[in-house]
């Protein structure tokens, strides 16, 4: 019988059913070549090794990285990659100029345009930690491998600006938006190159309202001459760079930021100017806090200088006896007098001490504490509470509610304010950077051997109990926000000439002092103090405004002249600023500091 024709095989099916095809080798043997070439560069070969390293460079390993490339560079003399990764390595460790060595060699071996991208955005980071040399050698390779990179022009255009060459910035922000009309960072840097470049100055700090406390002059050649708009309002918290005295201030402290960045202070330059007016031309300090943030709004000391005048006046400032380039607000340190006595209340009424048993008492002028005698201030009559012991400032009756609860609570509680630590000022940059910014540390004495002793301490006197004005202000700041302690700060932002947000200040509560409840008891204490009938702080006293505050005298020179202090918070009810006012040997705090913090809150708080 004859087959159907539809089942007789053909030649083609014959040799399907016999082995694959050519067309199938062929794709398998593609397949196989490329799982091969894929192993070599994303496996063990030389790619996928200098792949692993720059990784390892970017996420903090550069030190190993760069080790790592060195023994491939031996290995493999003159591969464009290994060198252009050894040079992201050494930017990654802060040395630009070996990195631009290394790039040079990478261009000159025809290194792969494609890493153009990698160069961008590690010049973006460079510029978002304020590397400023890093960001430059970064920018330029992404350049020289791609110069139709817009990133790359308007990189090298932000660090023009940071060199203080705006018309230079201005063209590659040109050249850039050219390529790529869209590209935010070129918008923006051609507009801030051009405002700079049209105002003549390049603005390195401002005040929290954005007006100018110091600024470098720019032209069409580069950087000029430092100025200072606010003059001597800030002198001493800006500071000065001087050939015949250094530097000093910010101007010293933040040195690595500049030129290339704009730092915002917390400073109000409003309230540096009412505390300039309300201490006339009395030598001494202001001091204010936001109670609620830390933040210092104002930090003044006279006298004070031209910081562009430094050089000039070097020796005349240098021979002043009135010492006007010293920081009495932040770096000033004296007896602190009554003031302390704010503590030594808070510590009773914290820890329970029985007023009962204490008050009414009539204290002497002066009692014998173990051959040493105490004295107070003047006679007060009948004391019948604590209350009425703030209010007259008595010596006699808070040494003896400090003896109700011994000395190791007191120094307990002054300690928790703050007193005995270091007090920085500084700041951690987005890179991890931290800046000091160092303000003197306020001390106490270890212990209190004897009850003469304890009264110095709970009274604020002894040579071994001194206060700065920043500090004093704290005291106030804790009473007033509620008994926490918050970490002071100076610098409320820092941002890159490109805009990045290189720092942004947060309130950082350091301690819970006293409870609240406690807290809110010792301000109504401080509020008597000024505003009832007893109160030796009543000429702080401002129409419309419920001041709480405390009066302090020191008497610490050698000719007996007085320091005079005191500190406050105001509204009393709802406190929006806590403040130290503190006159260097020029009275009493009762009729000299209290009158001028008066004076400087109606202007302030108006």
């Amino acid at each position: 019988m004859a087959l159907s024709p539809l089942k007789v095989p053909s030649h083609r099916q014959s040799r399907r059913r016999g082995g694959p095809s050519m067309a199938v080798l062929a794709s398998g043997l593609g397949f196989a070549v490329l799982l091969l070439w894929m192993s070599w560069r994303f496996g063990f070969g030389l790619p996928a090794r200098v792949h692993r390293a720059v990784d390892l460079a970017r996420n903090g390993g550069a030190d190993e990285a760069l080790a790592r490339l060195g023994a491939l560079a031996d290995s493999h003399p003159g591969d464009a990659r290994i060198l252009d990764a050894m040079g992201l390595a050494l930017d990654r460790l802060g040395r630009p100029k070996d990195a631009r060595a290394d790039y040079a060699q990478a261009l000159s071996l025809r290194l792969d345009p494609g890493a153009a991208d990698l160069h961008c955005e590690e010049g973006r980071l460079a510029l978002a930690s304020g590397d400023w040399d890093v960001a430059a050698a970064e920018y330029d390779q992404a350049s020289a491998l791609d110069k139709q990179s817009a990133a790359a022009l308007a990189g090298e255009g932000t660090v023009a600006m940071e060199q203080g060459h705006l018309p230079q910035a201005l063209d590659l922000y040109k050249q850039a938006l050219a390529i790529k009309p869209s590209l935010e960072e070129a918008v923006q840097g051609r507009m801030k190159a051009q405002e700079d470049l049209d105002r003549g100055s390049l603005y390195s700090m401002v005040d929290r309202n954005g007006e100018p406390l110091a600024r470098q002059s720019v032209t069409a050649e580069g950087l000029g001459g430092l100025s200072y708009p606010r003059a001597q309002l800030a002198a001493h918290v800006v500071g000065y760079t001087s050939v015949k005295a250094g530097d000093a201030g910010l101007e010293r402290d933040l040195k690595p930021l500049f030129p290339g960045c704009e730092v915002e202070l917390t400073l109000d330059s409003r309230l540096q100017e009412a505390a300039s007016h309300a201490l006339g031309w009395r030598k001494g300090a202001i001091v204010a806090l936001d109670p609620n943030t830390g933040e210092i709004l104002c930090a003044v000391s006279q006298p004070s200088f031209q910081p562009e005048q430094v050089d000039k006046d070097w020796y005349k400032l240098r021979d002043d006896s009135n010492q006007p380039l010293f920081d009495r607000a932040l770096d000033g340190l004296y007896e602190p007098g009554s003031i302390a006595k704010i503590m030594t209340a808070a510590a009773a009424l914290e820890t329970g001490v029985d007023m009962a048993k204490i008050f009414p008492m009539t204290p002497p002028t002066a009692i014998n504490l173990g051959g040493q005698i105490f004295r107070d201030w003047e006679y007060h009559g009948e004391i019948r509470s604590l209350k009425e012991a703030m209010d007259v400032s008595s010596n006699i009756a808070l040494y003896q509610v400090a003896e109700a609860m011994g000395p190791d609570v007191l120094l307990r509680t002054i300690n928790a304010f703050g007193f005995n630590q270091p007090m920085d000022l500084g700041f951690t940059l987005a890179n991890g950077t931290h800046i000091a910014l160092q303000a003197s540390r306020s001390f106490t004495p270890e212990q209190a051997d004897s009850q003469f002793d304890l009264a110095n301490l709970a009274c604020g006197l002894g040579k071994g109990f001194r206060i700065s004005p920043l500090q004093a202000a704290r005291l106030a700041m804790v009473i007033a926000n509620g008994g926490k302690l918050m970490k002071p700060n100076l610098v409320r932002s820092v941002h890159g000439l490109n805009g990045d947000v290189l720092y942004q200040m947060q309130p950082t509560v350091e301690d819970q002092v006293i409870k609240p409840d406690t807290a809110e008891r010792v301000k109504q204490v401080m509020e008597d103090a000024v505003e009832g009938e007893r109160g030796i702080g009543k000429r702080a006293r401002v129409e419309g405004i419920t001041i709480a505050g405390k009066t302090g005298t020191a008497r610490t020179h050698t000719k007996g002249s007085l320091d005079a202090w005191f500190i406050c918070f105001a509204p009393a009810d709802k406190p929006k600023i806590a403040v130290a006012v503190f006159c260097d040997q020029e009275g009493t705090g009762m009729s000299v500091a209290a009158p001028i913090a008066g004076a400087f809150l109606s202007e302030a708080l108006q």
